[in-house]
């Protein structure tokens, strides 16, 4: 797969009409086409056929690439590359983690199924594959957020790996809770703190009554902002190890 970078900017609509009948909006120019939430807007790209040369459209990135029908798709008149395609594509191309967070979110969003988006990662050969090839084993279907996501990703690398949307009951069996993360033997909860989720006094209310029970029934609970995973990610691993050493003594 060839591509040429140029400078400035075109609007998609006016990208594809110089482009030619067969090209197709791509990589994250596909994804804010389909909806799919990216954690940086990144480039706008377009895949043309590889026999299409000397294309040059300012602001885009021209792939030179055969696509399959099954891979074409439209949103509202735009052609772009189909859903497991897109991600295929910027499994190759994105940095792992925001890789991750476009997979992520597609499957909250019921854009592709768990089993062929994977099947499509873990099979990439040629440039980009062992990128494709890590996604697949990063991605997780029950992913709440883009920022469990990143939460989650930041752990698996410093080799922490928690359960996922793990239920917590108390002794009768009863629901205490749904968290992101726990490690269950060390009674240790991890949660993604989203502003959102305080959107009002409610929520914040359910809140600190769940955060109490999970208190009551032993359990630790840490609590990760944004701000905490973005700008300060060793200070996140740090204290959940803290946490975690006491088991591990």
């Amino acid at each position: 797969m060839h591509s040429v970078s140029v400078v400035a900017t075109v609007a998609p609509e006016q990208a594809l009409e110089r482009a030619g009948s067969r090209a197709l909006l791509s990589h994250e120019s596909a994804a804010r086409a389909l909806g799919i939430e990216l954690l940086e807007p990144g480039a706008d790209r377009l895949i043309v056929p590889r026999s299409r040369s000397r294309l040059s459209i300012p602001g885009w990135t021209v792939v030179r690439a055969d696509v399959s029908s099954a891979d074409r798709h439209d949103v509202e008149g735009l052609p772009c590359t189909a859903p497991v395609r897109t991600l295929a594509d910027l499994g190759r191309t994105l940095p792992h983690v925001e890789a991750v967070v476009a997979v992520d979110n597609a499957l909250r969003a019921a854009l592709v199924q768990e089993a062929e988006v994977t099947l499509r990662l873990s099979s990439a050969w040629g440039r980009g594959a062992a990128a494709a090839r890590a996604v697949a084993q990063a991605i997780d279907p029950l992913a709440g957020s883009v920022l469990e996501s990143l939460l989650r990703v930041l752990l698996a690398g410093a080799g922490l790996r928690p359960v996922s949307q793990h239920v917590i009951r108390d002794r009768h069996g009863g629901f205490v809770a749904r968290v992101d993360f726990c490690w269950p033997e060390a009674r240790l909860v991890v949660e993604a703190d989203g502003f959102a989720f305080h959107a009002d006094r409610a929520a914040y209310r359910r809140d600190r009554e769940r955060l109490n029970d999970l208190e009551r029934l032993g359990w630790r609970v840490l609590r990760f902002t944004w701000e905490d995973v973005r700008s300060r990610p060793d200070h996140v691993i740090a204290t959940v190890l803290a946490c975690l050493t006491p088991l591990a003594a």
